[in-house]
């Protein structure tokens, strides 16, 4: 129970630290002691922040659930959140030829895991 409420407080604390640096313009919060000045740190950071929101996600998800997730279901959630802090990434630091490049690698990636999702969830015999 103690393990639990660990995770679950920090994983709570992750949450907020990702969704404070990807929804907020400036970068230089309470939450991150770091100077992201040029336009690469800031893409980066953004980045990482998504990272942080799917982990948070996916240990407060691993304390309440009693069911296995799948590990395509783990790659697809941190790969959606990793796109939603790209979104914003787009939104308050601009486009570069890079963000753009890794935006398009994402989204195809979460493209060909969503469908091979889909298509090992159809393949699946319920009757056994």
């Amino acid at each position: 129970m103690i393990v639990r409420g660990i995770i679950l407080i920090t994983s709570l604390m992750m949450l907020l630290v990702g969704l404070v640096t990807t929804l907020t313009p400036g970068l230089n919060n309470i939450f991150l002691p770091i100077e992201a000045n040029d336009l690469d740190s800031k893409i980066m950071v953004r980045s990482i922040a998504g990272l942080f929101i799917g982990i948070a996600y996916l240990s407060v998800r691993f304390v309440f659930s009693s069911s296995r997730v799948q590990i395509g279901n783990v790659l697809l959630s941190l790969t959606l959140c990793g796109l939603f802090s790209k979104i914003f990434s787009f939104i308050f630091d601009g486009f570069t030829n890079y963000s753009l490049g890794v935006f398009l690698f994402m989204s195809l990636y979460a493209l060909g895991l969503y469908y091979l999702q889909k298509k090992r969830k159809n393949q699946l015999d319920y009757n056994l």
